[in-house]
């Protein structure tokens, strides 16, 4: 099953910021396995064989796509299906991977080493990495309501996070990563899907780019408007936006 496989995919980022939707609409591609929080990288650590791993991201992908990719389930549940595309039934897969940023984000931070291990495991397959990045303000207003956290710990949670990105960025090979901003992917889906596609090594047909953009819902309100923000608690997630150059376009305005 996986001997046409040739790219690894990982997710990295903040929580909250909009990989379940890339990658639900990434998985939909007929050619690629992409599992949402199977957690491979646990896998590695526990000495399990590549072949091992990609079964278990195959398994888990299949039980996403029969349950819809439903996404948000302590709120508002919603999920992410594409009717007709082939989430979780890619028989020959080029692509393998798990779209889950927080698990592979935290493991590669914690243990340095994991990447190299990761890399000799994989042995001739590329491994690429995708890492999805939100207006600030909104990741940490859904950290808020959906975890009933005050604002003050959701920001400090938040600038946590996203020095952990910036120092795994800075080990990782910058051409094995792909910065998608999660405003433009909803802004222009077929575009940018296409980009994230070819990043990974496959073409994307008119057909699955139309069915995938059809399922975004642009009329959504953005989180940042759903929590009262203080001019105490903006100023504090100015001063993050001014410390990593992934942040640096993003206000609370736009």
């Amino acid at each position: 099953m996986f001997e046409s496989v040739r790219t690894f995919c990982l997710f990295l980022g903040t929580v909250k910021s909009g990989g379940a939707l890339v990658g639900s609409l990434v998985a939909a591609h007929p050619d690629i396995v992409l599992a949402d929080g199977a957690d491979p990288l646990r896998y590695v650590t526990a000495g399990f064989g590549r072949d091992q791993i990609f079964h278990i991201l195959a398994k888990t992908s299949r039980r996403e796509a029969m349950k819809g990719r439903v996404t948000a389930r302590r709120l508002e549940p919603y999920a992410f299906a594409v009717p007709g595309q082939s989430q979780g039934g890619s028989a020959r897969p080029i692509v393998v991977g798990d779209s889950r940023a927080g698990p592979t984000t935290r493991r590669l931070g914690e243990e340095p080493e994991l990447n190299g291990r990761l890399r000799e495991l994989l042995g001739d397959i590329d491994d690429r990495y995708i890492h999805v990045v939100r207006n600030p303000y909104d990741p940490i207003s859904a950290m808020v309501r959906r975890g009933r956290r005050t604002l003050a710990n959701a920001i400090e949670d938040y600038a946590g996070q996203s020095r952990r990105v910036a120092a795994l960025r800075r080990e990782l090979d910058p051409a094995r990563v792909l910065t998608v901003r999660y405003e433009d992917f909803v802004a222009s889906p077929a575009d940018r899907l296409r980009s994230v596609c070819r990043f990974l090594g496959v073409e994307a047909e008119s057909g699955y780019l139309s069915a995938c953009a059809e399922i975004i819902d642009r009329s959504r309100c953005p989180e940042r408007h759903t929590v009262k923000w203080t001019p105490t608690a903006v100023a504090a997630v100015e001063r993050i936006v001014d410390q990593f150059a992934f942040l640096v376009r993003y206000a609370f305005t736009d």
